[in-house]
């Protein structure tokens, strides 16, 4: 089996609001008249910096190795042995329900991919976070 990586569709669009925050934070900062102006700078920038530098490696790796989890505040890696069963965990929510991949751990934890989420509505499940289970589900037993 050789590695693969699969990244999150948001991805370009967590880029360019990270870049239209970036552009307003610099906007704002060429006006500032004092420190106390420089207050909304910090506030749009830092998180226009964060999107706009992670948003590129988010997503999945796995391999023969294990699997690679790269999301907005960093990164975690699995072992396959590690990981009892991949699952499809489902988020509730008023309006409509956010499946995410899940990964059930040996030691009886869990370990949600938030970043590759995608929204479902009533009874019927996102297709490509199925595939993505499957896919990861494959990969685990085809390295046990």
């Amino acid at each position: 089996m050789r590695a693969r990586k699969r990244r999150t569709l948001w991805a370009p669009g967590y880029f360019l609001m990270g870049c239209a925050c970036l552009f307003v934070a610099g906007v704002m900062a060429v006006g500032a008249r004092s420190v106390v102006h420089l207050i909304p700078v910090v506030v749009v920038g830092v998180p226009g910096a964060l999107l706009t530098l992670r948003a590129p490696g988010l997503g999945v790796s796995y391999g023969p190795a294990g699997v690679r989890y790269s999301g907005l505040f960093g990164a975690r890696s699995h072992a396959w042995k590690d990981i009892r069963e991949v699952r499809v965990a489902v988020l509730p929510s008023t309006v409509y329900s956010s499946d995410v991949p899940e990964l059930v751990l040996a030691s009886g934890g869990t370990d949600q991919l938030l970043m590759l989420g995608g929204h479902s509505w009533g009874r019927t499940r996102n297709r490509r976070i199925t595939r993505l289970v499957a896919e990861l589900e494959a990969a685990r037993v085809a390295a046990s």
